[in-house]
């Protein structure tokens, strides 16, 4: 898992309660040990089997770092340390009569470190009958007391694996769940790295749309002027005035291209529509584009609604786009601006290019990036964009919404979206 947050690390099972308080359980342990071993050499009575006692003490206090310090239950190590310690309590019980004591101990370490509730219930069962038998034998008990020493052995049984069983089942539980907080941090964290890819895939389509519709456009606009002025250089070498033109031409463009650059680093918003006046910009495209040789007539209202930024721009660079995809593919030598809003239906803004030039079909599949970004830039704010040709000519529809983005299923006489070839 490559992402965990703070709060869930200390939830997993590494990190839980149960296995950050275990020096205390430590602690525990070896007091219960030391005591056991110091009534054993310093009791009222000493008994014959000390050395085997204190030994075998000895031999478990050793053991327990070792086979208990990581308490990987994946291991065989804490099952060895359960089996070593019933056997050392169990032995105990025939040889002192103190060992009792270490029943405190015994059982909790029984639950700690068997790898299941069966194996649990199983060692626990071992190890009361087993202090049961050590008890009676070293005892010498009959009748009654037999069964004294059995029913006390049975409630301890019974008690211990009660408590274990449901402390077991409560780790268990808050371990999956500390499990599964982890798996939902890591899927939310990986949700946002997606989403900033995504974020900044869309910013890179956007600024690929934008410096294909304003300065590559620019760029093809300076190396024609540049191909004209060479070309009137070659022709009318004694004509200064018709090259100092096409220079102020090139010059301007440059200029604008600039400015388109500086907007788009600045903000990211067309310098024509930065004061939020579309329609200015719409009427200055002819003098813009430099449509050499093609006659274009603009229809244009008094005025427009206002409309969101994000509508203003999609609706420039489709007129742009239009206009520069006239110039360089149709050979039309008439073109048409219109911007009207159709009555009826939602409130709607449509953007009309038509020319008459030699068409092309647009059945055949061919789109061109600049379609391709028209269509996307007016998909994202519920626009749609139709394209018919014809031999005699081609019609480009663009509507927008002017309420509100995301009017998806606006109708204003328009089909599916079908734009042909095109650059």
């Amino acid at each position: 898992m490559s992402y965990i947050s703070g709060r869930t690390e200390r939830l997993l099972p590494a990190r839980s309660v149960w296995t950050t308080s275990m020096v205390w359980w430590h602690a525990g342990f070896y007091a219960a040990l030391a005591s056991v071993s110091y009534l054993a050499l310093f009791g009222n009575e000493r008994e014959d089997g000390t050395p085997l006692v204190i030994g075998a003490l000895a031999l478990l206090g050793v053991a327990y770092p070792f086979l208990t310090r990581t308490r990987d239950l994946r291991t065989s190590r804490p099952s060895v340390y359960v089996a070593l310690l019933v056997a050392v309590v169990v032995f105990l019980s025939f040889v002192y009569d103190g060992a009792g004591v270490l029943l405190f101990v015994a059982f909790p370490q029984v639950w700690m470190f068997t790898s299941s509730q069966r194996q649990g219930v199983a060692a626990t069962a071992i190890l009361c009958a087993g202090v049961a038998v050590g008890q009676v034998s070293r005892w010498g008990l009959t009748g009654t007391e037999v069964y004294g020493i059995t029913a006390q052995l049975v409630t301890s049984f019974v008690a211990s694996c009660m408590i274990g069983l449901w402390i077991s089942k409560v780790i268990e539980q808050s371990e999956q769940r500390a499990e599964l907080l982890a798996e939902l941090d890591a899927t939310r964290h990986e949700l946002n790295v997606a989403e900033q890819a995504r974020g900044a895939l869309a910013e890179r389509e956007r600024m690929a749309r934008e410096i294909h519709d304003t300065l590559a456009q620019g760029f093809t606009s300076i190396a024609m002027l540049s191909e004209a002025a060479q070309a009137q250089l070659r022709v009318q070498p004694q004509d200064p005035a018709g090259l100092l033109r096409s220079l102020a031409a090139i010059s301007d463009t440059a200029r604008e291209n600039l400015t388109e650059a500086r907007a788009l680093v600045a903000s990211g918003v067309p310098s024509d529509v930065q004061g939020g006046d579309l329609l200015a910009a719409l009427q200055r495209l002819p003098d813009t584009l430099h449509l050499d040789g093609i006659r274009l007539t603009a229809a244009l209202p008094d005025r427009l609604p206002p409309l969101p930024s994000t509508q203003q721009v999609a609706l420039l660079r489709t007129a742009q786009e239009a206009l520069n995809n006239v110039r360089r593919h149709s050979g039309a030598t008439a073109a048409e601006l219109l911007v009207d809003m159709p009555a009826g239906g939602p409130p709607l803004l449509r953007l009309t290019v038509t020319d008459n030039g030699q068409g092309f079909d647009t059945a055949a599949g061919h789109q061109g990036f600049g379609l391709k970004s028209m269509a996307a830039r007016l998909d994202e704010i519920g626009g749609r964009l139709q394209v018919t040709s014809s031999p005699a000519g081609t019609r480009l529809v663009a509507v927008v919404p002017t309420a509100a983005p995301g009017v998806r299923d606006a109708d204003a006489g328009l089909g599916t979206h079908t734009p042909g070839a095109g650059a």
